[in-house]
């Protein structure tokens, strides 16, 4: 009886991938989020590179995170995966595949610049406002172009065990990264030093430097409070403060119930995520769709919270009906001539 047991609990396994309607379903949404995503983030980047007067270090860093939300859709492997997994190739070809396309090694360093520049973001404002006097630390635009080449050197560098951990199993008949629930638990090591790492310790960094941020903007005034003339400057850094403060709200609002969750399967015991396997595979697509749908929240944040990127979009628009208007007016004028013309040579 003992050996039977042995037996069946060795044989105990999670289901090989089979297409089914719920991918469908997701591959729709997923749709839906990357057109809205890559259409408000390419919006962004147009908006400040046609705008001389928006070339700041705080605006280059936004359009950095706009990038990195582009490849965060881009290569989001729910949109498309179902449909190329039966045609997967196996073997070495097959793995690079899977790390460079159908997997989520890509996805994993555009979110670890996005968190990386969201940091720098928030530890910058801190020094400007908090601690003018200390030049410095501050960031100009001449550094700028050099810490953003950081920020992805170091998210590639931080990335490297996702992409060695990432490869197509042809048992389960799609890629497996570190975070999916079949190798989740046995590199539990892997799952909770990058949590740690790209999660707990930029959440404490961030929420000490808005703490600090809002308690002088808000509370105490000690941030450009003494003189009169400086009171407008003071309403546009509370303006900026409030914008930043949003969009790091929303990412770890949207990112938290995957990062718990990641965190949860890891720790669990595996037998027990083999039981669970449809109910957890649900789940794991939920809170994939909500990171996702992160990419695509900052450009309408942007929109409500900033008058300058409002002001971008509206420009961004209106100028193309301006010019579609001008060419229809002057046609009505040339026909409107033309008559007149006609008779001349008539």
């Amino acid at each position: 009886m003992s050996g039977s047991g042995n037996e069946s609990s060795s044989a105990l396994d999670f289901k090989t991938y089979s297409v089914g309607t719920i991918d469908i379903v997701f591959a729709v949404l997923y749709a839906f989020v990357v057109t809205v995503g890559l259409i408000g983030n390419s919006l962004v980047i147009i908006v400040v590179r046609k705008n001389r007067s928006m070339h700041t270090t705080t605006n280059f860093l936004l359009v950095n995170l706009a990038v990195s939300d582009v490849i965060t859709l881009l290569w989001c492997p729910r949109t498309y995966s179902f449909a190329f997994y039966p045609i997967h190739p196996m073997g070495t070809l097959g793995d690079y595949i899977c790390k460079i396309f159908t997997g989520n090694a890509i996805i994993s360093v555009a979110i670890a610049s996005s968190i990386l520049t969201l940091t720098l973001l928030a530890t910058e404002r801190y020094h400007a406002l908090m601690k003018p006097m200390q030049t410095e630390l501050r960031l100009t635009r001449e550094r700028v172009k050099y810490v953003i080449c950081c920020i992805w050197l170091a998210a590639i560098l931080i990335c490297l065990p996702d992409f060695a951990e990432n490869q197509y199993s042809v048992h389960y008949g799609r890629c497996l990264c570190p975070f999916s629930l079949e190798l989740a638990s046995a590199l539990r090591v892997h799952v909770v030093c990058t949590i740690t790492f790209l999660g707990f310790v930029p959440f404490t960094i961030l929420a000490y430097c808005y703490f600090q941020i809002i308690r002088g903007l808000f509370f105490k005034n000690t941030v450009c409070s003494r003189a009169p003339s400086v009171r407008e400057d003071q309403r546009t850094k509370r303006r900026l403060a409030k914008l930043l403060i949003s969009v790091t709200a929303a990412f770890y609002v949207l990112y938290l119930p995957y990062g718990t969750f990641i965190l949860y399967i890891s720790l669990q015991d595996r037998r027990k995520l083999i039981f669970q396997q449809e109910i957890l595979s649900v789940l794991l697509r939920v809170f994939e769709l909500l990171v996702a749908s992160s990419s695509c929240l900052n450009p309408i944040l942007y929109a409500f919270r900033s008058s300058n990127y409002r002001e971008g979009f509206k420009k961004l628009f209106f100028r193309h009906n301006a010019v579609d208007t001008g060419r229809s007016l002057s046609m009505v004028y040339r026909e409107s001539r033309g008559p007149k013309l006609s008779t001349v040579y008539l």
